[in-house]
């Protein structure tokens, strides 16, 4: 059972993960934080593709194709793989199995864990390159960030003690368990997309706890179901998600696998931005490598036999920047 031992009042206590905390700061020298939060080039790129230099996807080919999308419920990058995603859906709805995976975090040991926030020891580094104005200011900072982190109303906690996170704090990881739970329990996925959009825009990791039910019964769901869910199946269905990231090697938001091929592939992108891959016949550089189309394209090419839906041209959503942040992940 996941208990929920905090007040929803006390939005102070949903504070995030101490990788968190402080990467942004001391993401150069500490390498705990390694593989929590990266960002690839993201700088501008032309059209133009050097086709011997272009990776070629190896699409695993089925009659019905497999889609895992590996995301954190408020990862900004996450979300907007659920954008591209949706059109995607759509279109190919039944032919394809799209299945939304969550990323948590198991802490066992949750002093060990929240040493993980820094070394005070280390202070005098961190002020010589420019992290922190003063030893005072790093001192204080990890400090505060190790009392959060041993804050248990910070975590999903298990009846045997074992707490869960997720990166940006607790309301996210309350959040994968009701996306879950959604999910496995309509058969309209419809609606389930609904939900997911809904949540999306209107709430965040600071505010999902009083926010998601006004979302799920905007989109027709049952929110009584969803919270029984939570409760008596949350740390089951966290374990279920662990188990699958740790053997798909998944830690990065959003991580895209086709019947269980990675897409893309780490291969196809460039330090300067330029990198392409070979879809079929068609190729693809990396700043279209999230457009609705280019997964659309990739799903068809792993099918033995693609259906007619496949001629169809997808737009990219008009409020998604040509190329942005095509490779940012959390």
């Amino acid at each position: 059972m996941a208990k929920n031992t905090s007040s929803k009042n006390q939005s102070g206590i949903f504070v995030p993960t101490p990788i968190a905390v402080i990467l942004s700061l001391l993401l150069l020298v500490t390498s705990f934080y390694s593989g929590y939060s990266w960002k690839r080039n993201n700088d501008p790129v032309t059209n133009t593709v050097d086709k011997s230099k272009s990776i070629v996807f190896e699409a695993k080919k089925t009659n019905r194709p497999q889609l895992d999308f590996y995301v954190m419920s408020f990862c900004p990058y996450g979300n907007q793989i659920e954008d591209a995603l949706r059109p995607v859906y759509d279109l190919l709805k039944d032919r394809v199995d799209f299945v939304p995976r969550y990323i948590f975090n198991k802490i066992d040991n949750l002093q060990a864990y929240c040493k993980n926030t820094g070394d005070v020891n280390q202070c005098p580094l961190y002020v010589q390159n420019g992290y922190f104005k003063s030893e005072a200011d790093c001192k204080k900072m990890i400090t505060d960030a190790y009392n959060k982190c041993m804050d248990t109303n910070s975590y999903v906690k298990a009846e045997n003690g074992t707490m869960y996170s997720a990166l940006h704090g607790r309301q996210e990881a309350n959040q994968n368990i009701r996306e879950i739970c959604a999910w496995n329990m309509l058969e309209n996925k419809d609606q389930w997309w609904t939900f997911i959009d809904n949540v999306n825009k209107n709430c965040s990791y600071e505010n999902a706890d009083v926010c998601w039910e006004a979302q799920a019964k905007i989109a027709g769901l049952d929110t009584q179901k969803i919270t029984e869910c939570f409760n008596k199946e949350g740390i089951n269905l966290i374990e279920k998600e662990i188990a699958l990231t740790t053997k798909n090697n998944v830690s990065g938001s959003p991580t895209v696998l086709i019947n269980d091929v990675l897409f893309p592939p780490e291969s196809a992108y460039a330090q300067d931005g330029k990198g392409s891959l070979k879809i079929g016949k068609q190729y693809v550089t990396q700043d279209k490598f999230r457009d609705p189309d280019v997964i659309k394209e990739v799903i068809c090419a792993s099918f033995n036999r693609s259906p007619n839906e496949c001629k169809t041209t997808l737009d990219t959503p008009t409020d998604q920047v040509q190329g942005a942040a095509s490779a940012g992940g959390c």
